[in-house]
């Protein structure tokens, strides 16, 4: 019966999304599991976006709800952040405005959840494989893990440090994973759903379930989008100062992994993010030693090429 089933919140970030939002909302009401709430957060439209989903709440006010603040511009990791912070709910879901849940998305990840939880009383973090479509929805790839030629169970923190394999919209978390992980830092981190894998990776456990969930759709003005390996290969070559950013970002998204959890990480994760954390401070030789012995690595040749002589030969912003 429903009322016994447990409550699902989904955490809904929006801006300018008046294109795309109605379909997105749709799919979410059309779930074949029914007890979830959609919590909406707005992060100061310009268009008809937010009148769209006031609609909503009018005509299902048990089921969705829109916070509504004077904050604006907080940008997605912080709009999420905002979002899961007012969710109560055991079981957490994270939604992008422009793409399109397939029926049995939540059902099927609450029942790798619940199987997982049967087994461990730990931090849990659930996510699956997406179909990648065009702005109609016409299918560009029916895994986004082949598209971008990724490996589906990339999840020993040492991997993560490097390079996030969990894509935010895919993702369930149970609520100790929310408590361990929050306050979600404002500052310092990449992405929401990168912090969580991380926090997943190394206080509890990253599942995967081989089935895309969602129509993952790739437009000119989505937030994080999903490139093919060779082309991201050809754009990132051609913009090597872009790529250092990157590189630089992660360093700094670690630093603050590490601040908040060195007193809490096991002997051989505070060994491996401290070497991480702490590779700029040596000599271009030495990191590659350190990078070839704890196995920092991006996937792909290509890919993991570049990152290694990338940070052999980044400078050291805090040295001195």
């Amino acid at each position: 019966m429903t009322y016994e089933l447990p409550v699902v919140d989904i955490l809904l970030a929006t801006y300018n999304g008046e294109k795309f939002i109605r379909t997105q909302i749709d799919s979410v009401i059309n779930q074949t599991y029914t007890n979830w709430k959609l919590i909406v957060r707005d992060d100061g439209s310009t268009d008809n976006t937010v009148e769209i989903i006031k609609k909503y709440v009018k005509h299902y006010p048990n089921k969705i709800k829109l916070i509504e603040d004077t904050d604006r511009n907080l940008g997605p990791s912080n709009n999420f952040s905002r979002l899961l912070a007012s969710s109560t709910a055991e079981y957490i879901m994270f939604c992008d405005q422009d793409d399109l849940w397939k029926e049995n998305k939540v059902e099927i990840t609450l029942k790798r959840m619940l199987e997982v939880e049967k087994k461990l009383n730990q931090p849990i973090l659930v996510h699956t494989d997406l179909e990648i479509v065009d702005r109609e929805l016409n299918t560009i790839s029916d895994s986004m893990f082949d598209f971008q030629n990724l490996n589906k169970h990339y999840v020993s923190i040492n991997q993560l440090l490097v390079q996030n394999n969990v894509t935010g919209c895919t993702v369930m978390i149970n609520k100790k994973l929310k408590e361990l992980a929050e306050p979600i830092p404002t500052e310092g981190i990449t992405m929401h759903d990168w912090w969580l894998a991380l926090v997943a990776a190394a206080f509890g456990r990253i599942e995967f379930v081989d089935e895309a969930t969602i129509k993952y759709r790739q437009h000119g003005n989505n937030d994080v989008g999903a490139k093919k390996y060779t082309e991201q290969i050809i754009k990132k070559t051609k913009a090597i100062d872009k790529m250092y950013d990157v590189v630089s970002d992660n360093f700094v998204q670690a630093k603050t992994f590490f601040d908040r959890y060195r007193s809490t990480l096991d002997n051989h994760d505070r060994e491996v993010v401290s070497q991480y954390v702490n590779l700029m401070t040596y000599n271009p030789f030495k990191r590659i030693a350190i990078i070839n012995k704890y196995k920092f690595q991006k996937q792909g040749f290509i890919r993991n090429l570049g990152f290694k002589l990338i940070a052999a030969t980044i400078k050291n912003e805090n040295k001195g």
